[in-house]
C-alpha cells in the first residue's frame, strides 16, 4: 500500500493542510474583529489634522474647550509584536509536520523500496514548493513562503543524496565510489541553484548567504574530485583563492553592489578555506619541496605583498615576512640534500641575510615587526653557522657570522635610545663565540697548542672591544657629520665593550710564549677606561693585570717566597698610584664624571695572591699589605675620627705582624715574650699620638694599652719564674711605681703596686708556706686591728678612712 504514490502524496498532505485550515480560519476570525472596532477620522485642516470626528453622525460636538487644545497628531502605527498569531500557529504546524514525518518514518520507512524513499523525498519537496506558492500567493505569509521554500530545495538535494547512497545511479556516482565528491558537488550545486532563484523571488538575506555558501562547497568538492593528490589539487585551490581575493580585493567588482557584505564574508572564508590546502601541501613536501612548492609560496608572498601595498596593512607585510623565511629555509633543505648540509646551512644564511636587507632598505617593506623578524633570522643562522662548522672549512661560516654581527652593531647608532641600549648589550655575543670556535677550529686543523690559541684570540678579540669603543667615544671628533646624522643617546656599547674585554683579560688562559700580550692589553684598557665618563671598568683591568702577573710567576720556577714579594711590591706600587692620583676620595664626582679608585679597590686581590702558606714570611707580608690597605683608605675627604679609626688598626696590625717577623727572631721565649709587650707598648705610644686631637680618647686608648702592656709583663714574670726574670720585672715596675708618684697618676700608682705586691708574694711562696698556720693567724688579727685603730682616728678627727685616703691623693689624677 505504502508503494501507491496517492496514498503517500495523501499521508504527506495531510499534516500540512490541518495548520493551514486552522490559519485559514484564524485569519478570517481575525479580519471580522477588526471590521467591528471603532475609528476616528482625522481630517486636513489648515495644513493641520483636525479634532477626531467620531464615526457616528448623531454624536453630540465635543465641548468648547476641547476645540481650543493643540492640534493633535495623528497616532503612530502600533509596533507589531515579533511573535503573532500567524507565527505560533506556523510553528505549531511545523511541529505536526515534523512529528507525522517521523512516526511515518519510523514505522513505514524500513518497508520501503530504494526507488520509493527517493520518490517520497522529491514529493515532500513538490509539496513544500507547493505549499511555498500557496502560502506566499493567497495567504501573503511571504515568511512562511520562505521556508517551505528553503525545506523543498533541501529536500531536493537529500533525494539526490540518497539516490547516490543507495548507488541508483550507478556505483561511481555513490558515497562509496570514485565519484563520491562529485556527487557531493551536484548537491551543493542544487542548492546553490535552489537558493540563488530562492533570492530572486524572496530578496532574503540568508539566502544570497546559503547560496554563496553552497556554491563554495560546490567549488571545494569538485576540486577534490579532480585528484586524490594535494600535490594535482593544491596548484587548483590557489588559483581559486587568487582568483577570489582578486575579485573582491583586487579589482573591487563587487565594491557598491546589492550583496557587497555577504560576497566579503563568504568570499573570504572560502578563500581562507581553498588556502589552507596549498599551505598543508608546502609543510607536507618541506623536507622534499618540489617545484609546485615553490610555485606556491612565490604567490602567497607576491599576494601578500600586492594586497599590503594596496591596503597599507603592516599586518599583511609581517605575513609575507615569515612565508619569505620560510621559502628560504625550504630552499636551504633542497640545497642540503642536492649537494651537503653545509652548504645548506650558509646558503640559509645568506637568505637570511639577503631578507634582512631587503626588509631594511626597502620603505615599502620595513617596519618595526618584518626588521626584527628578519633580523631574528639571521642571528638565528649565524649561531648555526658557528656551530656546524668543521675543523677542514670554517671560514665561510665565520665570515657570514660576522656579517650578521655587522648588521646587529650598526644599531648602536639608531635613533632609538633603546634600541641602542639592547644592540650595546648584544653587539659583542656573536663576535665572542666567533672568536672560541674560531680557536678551536684553528688549533685543531693546524695542529697549534689549545692554551696558545685561545690567549692570542681572546686577547685579540679584547684588543677589537677596546678599539670599537675609542671609535665610537671618538667618533664625533674626526666624523662628526656620521655622528650629526646618527647620534649617540647612551654609552652603554662603550660600558659593555671595556667590561667584556676586561673580564677576558681575567680569565683568558695566559700561554708563555704570549704572556706579555694580555699585560700590554690591560695597560690600553687601563687608559681607555680612565677617559670614560665613569671610570668603574678600570678596576677590571687591574684585576686583570694582576691576574697576568700570577700567570707569569706560575710559568716560572720562583718559589712561594718569591711570588710573596713579587705581589707584594705590585701591591706598593697600586697603593702609591691610588695615593699619588686617586687621593681626592674612594669615589668622587667631578665635573660631571664619576671616577673610581681602581687601585684600592683591586688591591685586596694582590693581598689574597701573596699569602701562599701559613710560615712567617707569608704571614708577615699579609699582615704588613693589609695594615697599609687600611692605611690607603685615609683619603683627603675623609674625616679625622674615620682617619684615626683607620691608623689605629694600621698600628695594630702591624704591631701583629712584627710579632710574626721573619727576622731578628731571638731563641729565648722570655727575651721574644719581652719584645712582644715593648711592641704592644709602641701601639699605645702610636695611639697616643694618632688621637691626639681628641684627647679624652687618647688617653683613654693608650692607658689601655699601656695596662696590656703591663698586665703581660706580669704575666711574664710570673710564667718565666727565674730570678734574674723576676728582678728585672720588679725593677720596670719599681720604675714605673716611682715616676706614677711623681707624676701623682693613680693608675699607674695602684698598677705597679699591686704588681709589686703581687709579683712579691709570687716570689716569696715558698717561704711564705713554710710558716706555721698561727703566724697567718696573727698577722690576720693585727691587721684588723690597725683599721679599727685608724678608723677610730679618723672619726676622732671627723674624717673617714676613705676620707682620709682621698685627702692624701687629693691632688692626684687618674
Amino acid at each position: 500500500m505504502l508503494n501507491n504514490p496517492i496514498i503517500t502524496m495523501l499521508i504527506l498532505v495531510t499534516p500540512i493542510i490541518i495548520p493551514l485550515v486552522i490559519i485559514g480560519i484564524v485569519k478570517a476570525c481575525s479580519n471580522k474583529k477588526t471590521d467591528q472596532n471603532p475609528h476616528y477620522n482625522y481630517t486636513m485642516q489648515n495644513g493641520y489634522y483636525s479634532c477626531p470626528q467620531p464615526p457616528y453622525p448623531n454624536c453630540p460636538p465635543p465641548p468648547q474647550a476641547y476645540l481650543n487644545r493643540p492640534a493633535a497628531q495623528p497616532p503612530k502605527a502600533a509596533k507589531k509584536h515579533d511573535m503573532t498569531v500567524s507565527n505560533i500557529l506556523f510553528l505549531i504546524g511545523t511541529a505536526f509536520v515534523v512529528l507525522s514525518g517521523l512516526a511515518f518514518g519510523v514505522a513505514k520507512w524500513v518497508h520501503t523500496s530504494h526507488e520509493g524513499r527517493v520518490a517520497i523525498i522529491m514529493a515532500a519537496s513538490a509539496v513544500s514548493f507547493l505549499l511555498s506558492a500557496v502560502v506566499g500567493k493567497f495567504l501573503k505569509l511571504n515568511g512562511t513562503s520562505t521556508s517551505f521554500y528553503v525545506l523543498g530545495s533541501g529536500f531536493i538535494a537529500t533525494a539526490f543524496l540518497t539516490a547516490g547512497y543507495y548507488e541508483l545511479m550507478g556505483e561511481w556516482l555513490s558515497f562509496g565510489g570514485g565519484g563520491m565528491y562529485a556527487l557531493l558537488a551536484i548537491a551543493t550545486g542544487i542548492s546553490a541553484v535552489m537558493m540563488f532563484i530562492g533570492d530572486k523571488i524572496f530578496s532574503k538575506l540568508p539566502l544570497i548567504y546559503t547560496a554563496l555558501s553552497a556554491a563554495a562547497l560546490t567549488a571545494l568538492f569538485a576540486v577534490l574530485q579532480i585528484s586524490n593528490d594535494l600535490m594535482v589539487t593544491a596548484p587548483v585551490f590557489l588559483a581559486l583563492q587568487t582568483i577570489i581575493t582578486a575579485a573582491i580585493y583586487g579589482t573591487e567588482i563587487f565594491k557598491g553592489k546589492k550583496n557587497e557584505l555577504a560576497i566579503k564574508i563568504i568570499g573570504s572564508c572560502a578563500a581562507f578555506i581553498y588556502g589552507c590546502f596549498p599551505v598543508i601541501y608546502v609543510f607536507q613536501s618541506l623536507r622534499r619541496p618540489t617545484f609546485i612548492s615553490y610555485i606556491i609560496l612565490a604567490a602567497m608572498i607576491a599576494q601578500l605583498l600586492f594586497y599590503a601595498k594596496k591596503t597599507k596593512e603592516d599586518v599583511l607585510t609581517s605575513i609575507s615576512t615569515m612565508v619569505t623565511v620560510l621559502l628560504a629555509y625550504m630552499t636551504s633543505l633542497n640545497i642540503a640534500q642536492v649537494s651537503e648540509a653545509r652548504y645548506g646551512i650558509i646558503s640559509f644564511c645568506a637568505f637570511a641575510i639577503a631578507i634582512y636587507l631587503a626588509h631594511c632598505f626597502v620603505p615599502f617593506l620595513k617596519n618595526a615587526f618584518t626588521e626584527s623578524i628578519s633580523l631574528l633570522t639571521a642571528v638565528i643562522s649565524a649561531f648555526v653557522c658557528i656551530y656546524s662548522a668543521k675543523p677542514e672549512g670554517f671560514i665561510p661560516e665565520m665570515l657570514f657570522a660576522a656579517a650578521v654581527s655587522a648588521i646587529i652593531a650598526a644599531y648602536i647608532f639608531h635613533k632609538n635610545e633603546v634600541i641602542q641600549s639592547i644592540a650595546g648589550f648584544t653587539a659583542p655575543v656573536i663576535p665572542a663565540f666567533i672568536t672560541g670556535m674560531t680557536a678551536y677550529y684553528v688549533s685543531n686543523a693546524y695542529g697549534f697548542d689549545e692554551n696558545t690559541a685561545y690567549s692570542a684570540a681572546w686577547s685579540i678579540f679584547a684588543a677589537v672591544l677596546i678599539a670599537a669603543a675609542v671609535f665610537i667615544a671618538y667618533l664625533p671628533k674626526f666624523a662628526f657629520n656620521l655622528h650629526a646624522k646618527h647620534p649617540r643617546s647612551n654609552d652603554v656599547v662603550l660600558y659593555v665593550n671595556m667590561v667584556v674585554s676586561g673580564l677576558l683579560l681575567i680569565v683568558v688562559p695566559t700561554a708563555r710564549e704570549l704572556m706579555l700580550l694580555p699585560a700590554l692589553m690591560c695597560f690600553i684598557h687601563f687608559a681607555v677606561s680612565n677617559k670614560l665618563r665613569c671610570n668603574v671598568t678600570v678596576l677590571l683591568s687591574s684585576a686583570a693585570l694582576l691576574s697576568c702577573v700570577y700567570a707569569i710567576l706560575d710559568e716560572g720556577t720562583q718559589g712561594k717566597l718569591a711570588t710573596t714579594i713579587v705581589f707584594m711590591i705590585v701591591f706598593c706600587i697600586y697603593m702609591a698610584i691610588s695615593k699619588l692620583i686617586y687621593n681626592n676620595g674612594i669615589i668622587v664626582k667631578s665635573n660631571d664624571r664619576l671616577i673610581f679608585d681602581p687601585m684600592l679597590l683591586s688591591g685586596w686581590i694582590a693581598i689574597i695572591m701573596m699569602y701562599q702558606d701559613t710560615s712567617r714570611n707569608s704571614v708577615f707580608f699579609f699582615l704588613i699589605a693589609i695594615a697599609v690597605y687600611c692605611a690607603s683608605f685615609i683619603k683627603k675627604n675623609t674625616s679625622k675620627e674615620a682617619a684615626s679609626i683607620l691608623l689605629t688598626v694600621t698600628a695594630s696590625l702591624t704591631a701583629l705582624a712584627l710579632m710574626f717577623r721573619p727576622f731578628l727572631v731571638p731563641e729565648s721565649k722570655e727575651i721574644s715574650w719581652k719584645i712582644s709587650i715593648g711592641i704592644v707598648a709602641l701601639v699605645g705610644l702610636a695611639c697616643h699620638f694618632i688621637w691626639r686631637q681628641f684627647p679624652s680618647v687618647s688617653k683613654c686608648a693608650s692607658n689601655s694599652i699601656y695596662l696590656t702592656a703591663f698586665i703581660a709583663l706580669l704575666v711574664d714574670a710570673l710564667y718565666f719564674d727565674t730570678a734574674v726574670n723576676t728582678i728585672f720585672v720588679m725593677s720596670v715596675m719599681l720604675f714605673v711605681l716611682i715616676v706614677s708618684i711623681m707624676a701623682r697618676s693613680k693608675t699607674w700608682f695602684i698598677a705597679s703596686a699591686a704588681s709589686l705586691f703581687t709579683i712579691t708574694v709570687y716570689a716569696t711562696r715558698e717561704y711564705l708556706m713554710a710558716l706555721n698556720w698561727w703566724i697567718y693567724l696573727f698577722l690576720a688579727g693585727i691587721t684588723l686591728i690597725a683599721l679599727a685603730a685608724g678608723n677610730e682616728y679618723c672619726k676622732k678627727n671627723n674624717q673617714t678612712i676613705k676620707s682620709s685616703v682621698a685627702k692624701r691623693f687629693s691632688g692626684w689624677t687618674w
